[in-house]
């Protein structure tokens, strides 16, 4: 399957302009996080943000065996920096001849404005939630929950409350489908870019805008700023093996029926090193079944 159409280059001047307004305000340090939503699109368009649509076979795959009891599948899109995986499971799911009821909950309005934005023109009807996944709540149970480069948002101990959220969001029997970055090296602290990765992240940036200057529509030098904000905040926690992934998933309730490498982004020219960045590091593919 091909990944399904993104009109990116209409969407991201938009989440660029919105993110100062519309990002979540940490209320511990004033700072929003317009420095990822409002350049997160901008970096796709130059193949430099790891997206659900760099495992797009993994992800139909693992959607192939979810059912609803109506047959319209109930699925929870548990975080999201974009409409990538909306798009994907609307995809995914149209293929097969279902409408999903898909819900997006995310702490942040920029994404949930991008998602409703791309629903409407994908003549599809989502439901989006502000809010915090580990104090969200439904009525109604999912039968599949789907992330992205979510397991690294959170420390080791705030990965077993996800868990325990996903596992109540869930009906029995559901599955949580899901691709992680995993770091053998790593200690226990935050990931950051080192100083050699900045330095080449910039460089590809500047490069890049420059090349696609006429569909970017932006100042390289202004992109090539914005990029040194996102490297500087840019920090996930470290998934350190395959093996603590499947130890979280089964001491929390799960039964762990696939852990695959993920195939590497393929490179577009030389690519750099860094947090987020396709083809960088190893991935694993994880199908999980709640118990």
């Amino acid at each position: 399957m091909k990944n399904p159409i993104e009109p990116l280059e209409l969407s991201a001047p938009l989440a660029r302009r919105l993110a100062p307004q519309l990002c979540r305000k940490d209320p511990a340090t004033g700072e929003n996080c317009a420095w990822c939503h409002g350049l997160w699109q901008y970096l796709r368009l130059m193949r430099l943000a790891a997206t659900p649509g760099h495992q797009v076979d993994f992800y139909r795959r693992a959607f192939q065996s979810v059912t609803g009891g109506n047959g319209a599948p109930r699925v929870l899109v548990s975080g999201a920096a974009d409409y990538s995986m909306l798009a994907l499971a609307l995809a995914i799911h149209r293929e097969r001849g279902l409408e999903p009821v898909i819900t997006v909950v995310d702490e942040c309005d920029t994404p949930l404005f991008l998602n409703r934005w791309y629903a409407e023109r994908a003549s599809a009807s989502v439901e989006c939630s502000r809010s915090d996944i580990l104090e969200y709540a439904s009525a109604t149970p999912f039968d599949v929950v789907c992330t992205h480069s979510f397991l690294v948002q959170f420390s080791p101990d705030e990965r077993i409350r996800l868990l325990a959220k996903w596992r109540e969001l869930l009906r029995p029997g559901g599955t949580v489908i899901t691709v992680t970055r995993v770091r053998a090296a790593a200690g226990t602290e935050r990931v950051r870019f080192s100083p050699e990765q900045a330095q080449a992240f910039r460089a590809t940036v500047l490069r890049q805008a420059e090349a696609m200057r006429a569909l970017l529509q932006v100042d390289p030098d202004e992109l090539a700023q914005e990029a040194d904000i996102y490297m500087s905040r840019q920090r996930p926690w470290p998934v350190r093996s395959r093996e603590e992934v499947q130890q979280l998933f089964e001491d929390c309730g799960f039964r762990v029926d696939e852990l695959s490498d993920a195939p590497r982004a393929a490179a577009a020219g030389e690519r750099p090193e860094g947090p987020a960045v396709p083809g960088s590091g190893e991935r694993v593919q994880v199908i999980a079944t709640r118990l």
